[in-house]
């Protein structure tokens, strides 16, 4: 049997602060909620729609130019857009695919953005993405705790001008990607 709530996460560790989703998943995989499973891939891609079979909540982690400092989160609702063609595929689009696929709505899903800056390939996410990262984590936390039917502790829709008095572990610590075991 699936966990309930899935936490999933795309990015690239290998171009600067685009490693925020794949590093928060493994933040949250650390923490051994019971009941969350965290998922991390380089891009969506229409298959991501069947991991979402079974769930009752889903987490979609990434890095974002666009974000709030130093993350913002908003509810997403299924949507064909003109992604849903190629190899990058929206959220959004991920839950038609879904909608679409399994004859019934998505499980509720989220999308958080963690605000990063620079995005050049072999270099190490900023500190500035890693306070960012921190404050997400921290936001999660909370959440997943929670009932996961809203955003808890996040005001109206996120505490995007939380700060975080957190520290995180520098990737050169340790693998930015979960090993295929774990």
């Amino acid at each position: 049997m699936k966990p309930d709530t899935l936490v999933f996460s795309w990015g690239n560790p290998s171009r600067g602060d685009d490693a925020l989703g794949p590093l928060f998943a493994d933040e949250i995989d650390a923490l051994q909620f019971p009941g969350v499973e965290c998922l991390t891939d380089f891009q969506l891609q229409v298959e991501h729609a069947l991991d979402l079979v079974g769930r009752t909540r889903v987490l979609f982690v990434d890095a974002s130019m666009a974000a709030d400092v130093p993350f913002s989160v908003r509810r997403i609702a299924p949507q064909r857009d003109a992604s849903f063609t190629t190899h990058a595929m929206t959220p959004e689009a991920i839950l038609q695919v879904y909608a679409d696929t399994q004859d019934g709505a998505p499980p509720p899903a989220w999308l958080l953005g963690i605000r990063g800056s620079q995005w050049e390939l072999g270099e190490a996410p900023s500190p500035t993405a890693l306070s960012n990262l921190v404050a997400a984590v921290r936001w999660a936390r909370q959440w997943l705790a929670g009932d996961g039917t809203g955003l808890r502790g996040a005001g109206e829709d996120c505490p995007s001008t939380e700060r975080s008095e957190g520290e995180f572990r520098r990737p050169t610590e340790r693998s930015p990607v979960p090993s295929p075991a774990g």
